[in-house]
C-alpha cells in the first residue's frame, strides 16, 4: 500500500550512499587482502628485534665468508599471460668485498634472482647457503639483516625507521650533502622534511636509508635509471667504489653497459639462466676514499 511504498522508498534513499561507498571500496579491500597475504608469506615479525638479536645487531655490519646458491629455482606466472617463467637452476657463489653487476634483458630474471638472494623469496628448489649452512624459515629473517636493498619499486617513508638513534640526524645530514640533497631535504628527530621530489632524488633518499643501515651487503636494482648523467657518473665511478673500499659487498642490477668495466664481476642472465659469469678489465679510475662517510 501507499505507506509501505513511501517507507520503502525513504529507506532506499538512506542506504543508497553507504551501499555505494561499500561497493566502490570492495576492490581496494580485495587488494589489501592480497597484500596482507603476501606480507604474511614473508614471515616477518613485529616483535621487538632485541628478542632475537643483540641490541645493536641491526646496525652493525655482520661478518660472512660466502653466500652460495645451489640449484636454486623459482617459478611464477607472467603478468597478463598464462605463461610460467622459471628462473634456474642457478649455481652461484658470492664473496665479501666484490662489486658485482647483474645484467641481462628485460624479463631475464635479474630482479627475481635478487629477491631470492636477499631472502624475500624462498627457493622452490635448491638451497641458499650462508657459510655452508642452508637458510631455513627459522633463520631467514636473521639472514636478511645482511642486506640493504633499494629495488626499482621502492617505497620511501618520511621517518628513518629502525635505525640507531645515536647522532642519526648528523649522519643523515652528511649523507644528504654527499648525495647533493642538502639544499632540498633536512632531517630533524629522525624525520625527513619532505619526500616530494623527483623520482631520481627520491631514489637518492632511499640510498640515504641504505647507507644509514650500514649492512654488510648492498643491492641496487636499476638505481641509476632515473638519475641525470652527472649523478649517474658519480654513482658508478665514486659511490660504488667507495662502498667497496669500505669493505662492503655491492650487487648492482644495471643496463648501463658503459660502466660495466667498474665491476669486479658481471653475471649475465638470459631467459632465467646464467649465460655468462665474467670478470672484466678494471677501469683505471682513481677514487678518493671516504671510508668515514660510509660508516667505517
Amino acid at each position: 500500500d501507499r505507506e509501505v511504498l513511501i517507507g520503502f522508498t525513504i529507506a532506499l534513499f538512506f542506504i543508497k550512499q553507504p551501499l555505494q561507498g561499500i561497493l566502490e571500496n570492495l576492490p581496494d579491500l580485495s587488494q589489501a587482502n592480497v597484500s596482507l597475504d603476501k606480507l604474511d608469506s614473508l614471515g616477518l615479525s613485529l616483535s621487538n628485534p632485541s628478542e632475537h638479536f643483540e641490541a645493536d645487531a641491526l646496525s652493525e655490519p655482520a661478518s660472512w665468508a660466502a653466500i652460495e646458491l645451489q640449484g636454486v629455482t623459482h617459478s611464477y606466472k607472467r603478468d597478463n599471460s598464462d605463461d610460467t617463467f622459471t628462473l634456474g637452476p642457478i649455481d652461484l657463489t658470492f664473496s665479501p668485498g666484490e662489486l658485482v653487476f647483474i645484467v641481462g634483458g628485460n624479463g631475464s630474471g635479474k630482479t627475481t634472482l635478487a629477491k631470492l638472494l636477499v631472502g624475500i623469496y624462498a627457493p622452490a628448489g635448491g638451497e641458499v647457503r650462508l657459510d655452508g649452512l642452508a637458510i631455513t624459515p627459522e633463520t631467514r629473517d636473521l639472514y636478511r639483516q645482511l642486506f640493504s636493498v633499494v629495488f626499482s619499486d621502492f617505497f620511501l617513508f618520511d621517518n628513518l625507521l629502525g635505525l640507531e638513534k645515536q647522532d642519526l640526524d648528523g649522519r643523515a645530514e652528511r649523507y644528504l650533502d654527499m648525495l647533493h640533497l642538502s639544499h632540498k631535504v633536512q632531517v630533524k628527530d629522525g624525520k625527513l622534511s619532505t619526500t616530494d621530489l623527483s623520482q631520481g632524488q627520491r631514489k637518492r633518499l632511499a640510498l640515504l636509508t641504505a647507507y644509514l643501515e650500514n649492512r654488510a651487503i648492498y643491492l641496487f636494482d636499476e638505481w641509476a635509471a632515473d638519475q641525470d648523467p652527472l649523478f649517474k657518473e658519480i654513482f658508478y665511478r665514486k659511490l660504488l667504489p667507495e662502498l667497496k673500499a669500505a669493505g662492503k659487498s655491492v650487487l648492482v642490477i644495471s643496463h648501463d653497459d658503459r660502466y660495466y668495466n667498474a665491476a669486479d664481476r658481471i653475471i649475465k642472465l638470459e631467459n632465467g639462466r646464467i649465460e655468462s659469469d665474467l670478470r672484466p678489465p678494471i677501469a683505471a679510475t682513481k677514487v678518493e676514499s671516504t671510508a668515514e662517510v660510509v660508516g667505517v
